[in-house]
């Protein structure tokens, strides 16, 4: 089978090359998937950069989640057949999925929703999967206003269309040419970044809570509108990173705790809860927002592909993060 692998040490992808490898083993509590489509998130790019805390495999092979079709599961899986079209977001610990097949766990899978192609499931697994997880927080809060950062982004888009379904009103920054397609989805005001700063157009105590895809300036500039609550994916929270499946070294602690010092200091300023977001591999809960995004008809924001066969003869860089390997 072909794989894209991490061929040496280096920050780029380009240390990325397609090989041959043999087809992978089927432990008891995995499934083994054909891979149709797998996302090039930028986790993936900082996971290949070499972090010294995690073990690679020899080879290792990139990618962090994805969707394909079940060939065959482990004698100790259950609730998965042949056939099934799942999607899946693993470990950091575990990652592998570029791949036309791979063995991944069974509890970081879930059944792709029914009204999802396979190609869109694979463009929209680690985005749904956060912002269901970030939404949690704003469960039981129906008529409540959020704003949220790059509303038309992978991860905005998708926290649009659950904020909508939790009953949230929702005011979204992104780019004039997306406000059509926010307003489809449920938006009830875009501010366009580009002309408008959202400080400006907003009072302070307007928006009850927010949700942060962008990070930097942006989050910064956030707590001048003192929202109770503000959760990023920009906060790396050190006491949440177990949930990726790492234990991180208390000299990474320490300085994600001064690199988030700046964000800690002006959401105490202004009186608001500022709370971080890390994704976990983690199948039921991408289940559970799988039957939202049945039920809710959700759908998958624009995106662009790249074939396996492409990626052999251009290789990887910088420009391809953000789109969808088609296997």
């Amino acid at each position: 089978m072909k794989a894209i692998v991490r061929s040496r040490p280096g920050k780029a992808l380009s240390t990325m090359q397609v090989m041959d490898l043999p087809p992978p083993s089927l432990p008891a509590d995995h499934l083994r998937i054909r891979v149709a489509t797998s996302r090039i998130n930028p986790v993936d790019v900082d996971l290949m950069k070499g972090m010294p805390f995690l073990k690679y495999k020899q080879p290792q092979i990139g990618g962090i989640d994805g969707a394909g079709e079940v060939l065959e599961r482990g004698t100790a899986t259950t609730g998965f057949q042949p056939g099934d079209r799942v999607f899946f977001y693993r470990h950091f610990t575990d990652m592998g999925t570029w791949a036309e097949e791979i063995s991944v766990p069974a509890n970081v899978v879930a059944k792709i929703p029914q009204h999802l192609e396979l190609t869109d499931a694979g463009a929209v697994a680690l985005p749904l999967l956060t912002a269901f997880e970030s939404m949690q927080q704003f469960q039981g809060k129906t008529g409540q206003t959020i704003l949220i950062h790059g509303g038309a982004g992978g991860v905005g888009f998708q926290a649009v269309q659950v904020a909508v379904a939790l009953g949230l009103k929702v005011v979204a920054t992104a780019s004039a040419k997306d406000e059509k397609r926010l307003k489809t989805a449920g938006v009830a005001q875009c501010i366009d970044y580009k002309s408008q700063r959202f400080e400006q157009v907003l009072k302070p105590g307007a928006i009850d809570f927010i949700f942060d895809t962008v990070g930097k300036d942006t989050l910064l500039r956030s707590m001048l509108l003192r929202p109770k609550k503000v959760v990023s994916v920009h906060y790396a929270d050190p006491a949440l990173m177990h949930k990726t499946g790492m234990k991180v070294p208390g000299v990474l602690k320490l300085i994600l705790k001064l690199a988030n010092r700046k964000f800690t200091k002006a959401a105490k300023k202004e009186g608001v809860t500022l709370l971080g977001q890390v994704t976990g591999g983690n199948g039921k809960t991408l289940q559970k927002a799988a039957d939202l995004a049945q039920k809710s008809g959700f759908i998958v924001g624009p995106y662009t592909t790249i074939s396996i066969q492409d990626i052999a003869q251009q290789g990887l860089n910088g420009k391809s993060v953000g789109r969808i390997i088609v296997f």
